[in-house]
């Protein structure tokens, strides 16, 4: 199991991905104190492969469900809040190869591309159904973002320098994508 990136939904549990698998996982305080288990296994529909799969979490605007993404295949997936229902996210056949981390600020949403290292931005309804590309635009050639969070209305990217054979630091937060 490798838990990748988190999202707090809006019953305030902390939903986490599971980069090796079709999994999110789900903390939260009950009543014996807090817990975690799995809350979905998406096996049956989101097919495991070699490499990164989920990745970015985002809860939707309309507070609804979950946008995931599935690096290694480019695909953007949405989880029902209610049900644990797995749908993919119609993207108009937008290339996400290497999505990783994920950033919703009202109807836009960040995709950072590690690897490729590319920032994309898209339109996503406010029930995460369909994402429409807005652009797609080259991060800095010298660094391997994974993944953005917003703080006080700016968007702050990680540089996880898996570029490097044996990654070491000093790490570092950006708020400039392209330098």
């Amino acid at each position: 199991m490798f838990l990748n990136d988190v999202a707090i939904g809006p019953d305030g549990a902390a939903y986490f991905t599971n980069s090796n698998d079709a999994q999110i996982f789900r903390v939260a305080k009950g009543k014996h104190g807090w817990g975690v288990r799995l809350w979905a296994d998406a096996g049956a529909t989101i097919a495991r492969q070699t490499g990164f799969n989920l990745g970015g979490i985002v809860v939707t605007a309309d507070q609804k469900a979950l946008v995931v993404a599935q690096g290694n295949t480019g695909r953007l997936w949405r989880f029902s809040l209610r049900s644990g229902k797995v749908s993919q996210v119609r993207t108009g056949g937008a290339d996400l190869t290497d999505a990783d981390g994920l950033v919703l600020r009202g109807s836009r949403l960040t995709v950072v591309r590690n690897f490729k290292r590319q920032i994309a931005t898209f339109r996503l309804s406010a029930d995460g159904r369909r994402a429409k590309l807005i652009r797609q635009q080259a991060s800095s050639p010298d660094r391997v973002l994974t993944t953005a969070k917003e703080l006080r209305g700016q968007i702050l990217y990680v540089d996880s320098k898996f570029d490097e054979a044996v990654a070491s630091g000093p790490y570092e937060v950006i708020a400039d994508p392209t330098r």
